[in-house]
């Protein structure tokens, strides 16, 4: 079966969603960049889908998704819109895009469109949402719980350099270089919605396996009263 698309998910749920008026319950994940995030993800869903009573309130994660239906939405590929959302403002560069007449969003545009998705998907529940400021974003919408998994330099040092076969100083160069984007969009993000602390949950991925993390964090769901307890 074909997984079905964002804008399909949202649309074929908006007569709930309008009825909705609880929030949750959900889930982001940000992690440093050589943490679990995805494989995480995944595996909560399943996990949580498989002790699910309502065929109607299953888990979903969502990863790239946003940004791939904002390149749907604009004809405009998946690394531009990367590019542009983590981009600085710049007066040459609008003032460019004003010739082009503007079919280049800009950096807060794109911000902005993935923040409403986000929050969306939140407040319709059973959403489990990697990266993309999804932590800020959500910040003040009750029935969540914010994730953030970090590690050691040099633990994540080795496992991107095992992960993308890449030598000790490609792996840090590539690390370096993530690391300040995200930085630069999490400050751009924590700005709009501010919250202290950042995160609910701070877990070492260098301490506890993938598997180890989706138990945490289904622990903290039930103490949250996000699930059942089993």
């Amino acid at each position: 079966m074909a997984r079905p698309t964002l804008s399909s998910y949202l649309r074929d749920h908006l007569d709930d969603f309008g009825k909705k008026r609880e929030p949750g319950p959900f889930v982001t994940i940000s992690r440093q960049y050589g943490c679990d995030g995805y494989d995480v993800g995944d595996m909560l869903v399943a996990k949580l889908n498989a002790r699910a009573d309502d065929p109607e309130k299953r888990w979903r994660v969502y990863q790239k998704e946003m940004l791939r239906q904002l390149a749907e939405d604009t004809g405009l590929s998946e690394e531009i819109l990367q590019r542009e959302q983590m981009a600085r403002p710049s007066l040459f560069k609008d003032f460019l895009r004003g010739i082009r007449k503007g079919n280049i969003p800009d950096g807060f545009e794109i911000r902005n469109k993935i923040a409403q998705m986000i929050r969306a998907m939140a407040f319709e529940g059973h959403a489990v949402i990697i990266g993309q400021g999804g932590a800020s974003a959500t910040a003040d919408i009750d029935n969540g719980l914010s994730i953030r998994l970090e590690a050691s330099k040099e633990w994540r040092i080795a496992r991107v350099a095992s992960r993308e076969q890449l030598t000790r100083q490609a792996a840090i160069a590539r690390i370096d270089q993530v690391e300040k984007q995200r930085r630069q969009l999490r400050k751009i993000y924590e700005q709009r919605n501010p919250r202290e602390p950042e995160f609910n949950l701070l877990i070492d991925n260098s301490v506890f396996s993938a598997e180890q993390v989706v138990d945490l964090i289904v622990y903290a769901m039930e103490l949250r009263g996000l699930i059942p307890k089993a």
